[in-house]
């Protein structure tokens, strides 16, 4: 029992991009596609054979029609979902860090993205979520649009000026911006912290004016 407790404890907690812009959903949808695809063709193959008529006629009617678009799409697909498959696999044989969002252990916290940072503890003065003004996004009854960002804080609160973003590193709310994602629960992202790095506060500060 103890030995599973301590490894509870020091297990990092990773949040990794969900939704459909994952390349895994994309490759499950490419695949639910040519299943589709298949599906429809027997489809057309037996309702021919039930009405005892030549199987050329209904799947020509099918995958000639549009020019030709169809046959097209059908025969392309399958080779895209393939060669997806194997790009995909042989690229998380090598790293498996493309859709980590963060990542907090014992001795750091990373952020993912495009440009990947990582922060040792001894850098951090906290992790704070806020909501920060969108720029030139304002809706029809002119109501100001804001977005949920997490920033991981380089300085001391007395050192932190009325601009967010030199507080230090920041990202999206992890599962805002994607579609069908779930987002982050702060819960969790304070109990990790609190597990990992008892020392660092986490903090929901709210609306933040630029």
């Amino acid at each position: 029992m103890r030995d599973m407790r301590e490894q509870t404890t020091t297990e990092p907690f990773v949040v990794r991009r969900t939704g459909l812009g994952t390349t895994t959903s994309i490759l499950y949808l490419g695949g639910l596609l040519v299943a589709l695809e298949v599906l429809l063709t027997l489809v057309c193959v037996v309702v021919a054979l039930v009405r005892d008529e030549p199987v050329r006629g209904p799947l020509e009617a099918v995958w000639l029609s549009w020019s030709g678009m169809p046959l097209i799409f059908a025969i392309g697909l399958p080779i895209l979902v393939l060669v997806g498959a194997i790009t995909t696999t042989e690229s998380r044989s090598e790293s498996d860090s493309d859709d980590v969002l963060l990542c907090i252990d014992s001795e750091r916290v990373y952020l993912g993205g495009d440009q990947p940072q990582t922060l040792p503890w001894d850098q951090v003065h906290g992790i704070c979520r806020v909501e920060r003004p969108e720029v030139d996004t304002v809706d029809t009854e002119g109501t100001e649009s804001w977005s949920q960002h997490l920033i991981v804080i380089t300085h001391p609160d007395s050192e932190l000026t009325g601009s967010t973003k030199s507080w230090g590193p920041s990202r999206l709310w992890p599962g805002t911006f994607e579609v069908m994602g779930k987002p982050l629960d702060f819960d969790a992202l304070a109990e990790a912290v609190k597990r990992h790095a008892p020392h660092i506060p986490v903090t929901d500060r709210g609306r933040v004016p630029e």
